[in-house]
């Protein structure tokens, strides 16, 4: 079996046991954040959602993100900081693939597109862009003392302002 540019299946489990984990992350942060959410004053969670030419809008979920971290400044500068410097990745759907024993059965969770070697240098060549223009935005900010909720709603908007590829193969779209 040929399995080019994913590497051992030790490493592919690796990377699963880590997105797991982040999963895990992120649903307790959800969970705090609908807590937060319930406690707080309809004039408090009001936040903008200007379009500014993104290829999407804000989803409910990054407004519920924003929200949350309007709530607690130390957790607005992590999630800014871990937004920043998370390099962008592939959100693939590996079902078919583990029925099958097959690595070529890899698809985008989003989509069920089949993944293949071109597709994913493309990709992984465009997100480092991607990813050094959000970090830029970052550290910009973060020098010039921008609140770090404020940080992230850019960042978030700048990801949303992505083309349809992009964001349907990192799992943010809409």
């Amino acid at each position: 079996m040929d399995i080019q540019g994913i590497g051992s299946t030790a490493s592919l489990w690796n990377t699963i046991g880590k997105k797991t984990e982040q999963q895990q992350d992120f649903k307790n942060l959800m969970a705090k954040a609908t807590d937060t959410l319930n406690a707080m004053s309809p004039d408090n969670a009001q936040v903008s959602t200007i379009n500014n030419g993104a290829t999407q809008s804000r989803t409910a979920i990054q407004e519920d993100i924003l929200r949350y971290a309007r709530a607690d400044s130390q957790d607005a500068e992590r999630l800014a900081h871990d937004m920043a410097y998370s390099p962008s990745d592939i959100c693939y759907d590996l079902s078919e693939s583990i029925k099958t024993n097959r690595m070529e059965d890899i698809k985008l969770a989003s989509t069920g597109e089949k993944v293949g070697d071109d597709y994913k240098r493309q990709f992984y060549l465009n997100a480092s862009k991607i990813d050094a223009q959000r970090m830029q935005i970052y550290n910009t900010e973060k020098v010039k003392g921008t609140d770090p909720v404020i940080i992230l709603s850019k960042m978030m908007d700048f990801t949303n302002s992505q083309s349809r590829d992009y964001l349907s193969a990192t799992g943010w779209l809409a």
